[in-house]
């Protein structure tokens, strides 16, 4: 029964979807107008005879017109009685709105999908009291490492509240800053908002020894403070493979290592005879920090050479050695391109370079593979594990920090099949556990330590 144009009830029905305005004014078979407003869009759909007729949105009609209009999530709306000449639409309304649903999904997964890539884009806080180098980090990662910066601060008490708020993927910490420096900061993020920090400093002589104090606290690495079109690119590039790792690192898995007890350099003995034994430590993200927990508790051995081969940025090398040598009863230099191993020694190189090991009148001697062009050099990642058990046999102790970036398998069995001794450090206390985890998978080693535990071990055991 129709009732007369002008009749019936006026009122609003709340959590109505357009959909069954829709179905319901071509059910009616009226004419009728269908006016529905979404914040500042509005449009019209216009019924007549169990079909939808015209559509208008803006300057659109017809059946874009309509299916723009159905995608609006809500509104309001008024529906009377009102008819048109225009017929813009020649579809059946079932097939329109069965379209329009289609339109709809494929709207809502393009935008999950969206979100989900800007979910995966690494966050980054920017602490620099300096106004040009945080619009010059602003510019580095979002038009060049493509990580968006969340928060900027200028000083430690900034970060922190910032922090508060939002935990960031990775947070850059200038090392001198007002208020609050950038040490206090640190000590304050790892203990209230655990988070990856890395260090921006100038390396110099004088900051050396600060710069390590970072990475005791818990910095999971550091960069110089660009100077130059060349050192932003290094410091561009370093950025980007800690992102590329960003996701997997556990900052609650590492403990500050202790304050160090300086060792007297008088009293430390001149190597000269040649090392009868071999502690090779190789490192990743997180290395650097457990470093400061193993040398400086090494049991002194005057027929033991020390090899650690540390990934870093360039430039810290001659820092961390030298940083090194005041707190170990080794004498701890920096590695060159050619270094004989020699008993109670300490050789601090970048895991970055190829190297092996070989006999030189008489002498085991280190080399820089990579440049060396008088002999045959082995040219997998195995190498330098192939010659130090070639040479130092059941001698030989290995030894893989949190990081470690290559799983050198061939190179392990060859130790074990020689005779040395593989130690890993217990994943459970790496920054980076993954690439530990993988070679704990091979089963190769004698035993898995935590940081402090693993000198009195080698002590005891070489």
């Amino acid at each position: 029964m129709k009732h007369p144009a002008g009749s019936g009830f006026v009122g609003e029905i709340e959590g109505l979807g357009l959909v069954d305005l829709v179905q319901f004014a071509c059910l009616a078979g009226d004419d009728r107008k269908l006016s529905v407003l979404s914040e500042d869009n509005r449009g019209v759909l216009y019924f007549s005879e169990n079909e939808i007729v015209h559509a208008e949105f803006g300057e659109l009609t017809g059946e874009e017109a309509f299916y723009r209009i159905m995608s609006w999530p809500s509104g309001t709306f008024s529906m009377l009685f009102a008819s048109t000449k225009i017929r813009s639409i020649d579809s059946s309304w079932n097939f329109l709105l069965l379209e329009a649903a289609r339109r709809i999904d494929e709207q809502y997964k393009s935008k999950e999908t969206a979100d989900d890539e800007a979910s995966q884009i690494p966050k980054v806080l920017v602490v620099d009291d300096s106004r040009f180098f945080t619009k010059a980090f602003i510019k580095l990662f979002e038009e060049q490492i493509h990580a968006q910066v969340v928060g900027t601060a200028t000083n430690g008490r900034e970060a922190l509240k910032f922090l508060e708020m939002q935990v960031p993927d990775l947070v850059t910490l200038d090392m001198t800053m007002p208020i609050m420096s950038g040490d206090v900061a640190l000590k304050h993020i790892m203990i209230r908002s655990p988070a990856p920090v890395v260090l921006v400093s100038n390396f110099n002589d004088q900051h050396y020894s600060k710069m390590m104090g970072f990475m005791r606290y818990g910095c999971v690495d550091m960069v110089a403070k660009p100077t130059n079109p060349e050192s932003w690119h290094l410091v561009g590039e370093r950025l980007q493979y800690l992102l590329m790792n960003v996701k997997n690192i556990s900052v609650d898995n590492v403990s500050r290592a202790k304050e160090l007890k300086a060792v007297d350099p008088k009293i430390k003995k001149q190597p000269e005879k040649k090392a009868e034994k071999l502690l090779l430590i190789m490192g990743g993200l997180g290395g650097m920090l457990e470093l400061q927990k193993i040398i400086p508790a090494l049991q002194y051995n005057s027929k033991m050479a020390v090899l650690v081969l540390q990934n870093m940025y360039p430039g810290i090398v001659q820092f961390l050695s030298s940083y090194l040598d005041g707190f170990t009863s080794y004498t701890t230099t920096t590695l060159v391109q050619k270094n004989t191993l020699l008993g109670g020694q300490c050789l601090v190189g970048n895991s970055q370079e190829k190297k092996e090991i070989i006999t030189d009148e008489g002498f085991p001697t280190i080399i820089d593979a990579e440049n060396d062009d008088d002999m045959q050099l082995l040219m997998d990642t195995d190498s330098l594990l192939y010659s130090a058990a070639d040479i130092f046999g059941s001698q030989l102790t290995v030894l893989f920090l949190s990081g470690v970036e290559e799983i050198l398998k061939e190179g392990m069995e060859t130790v074990v099949m020689k005779g040395g001794k593989i130690i890993l450090q217990d994943p459970s206390s790496c920054l980076l556990p993954g690439s530990v985890d993988k070679i704990r998978s091979l089963g190769m080693e004698e035993c898995c330590l935590k940081p402090e535990e693993i000198a009195p071990y080698i002590g005891m055991h070489t």
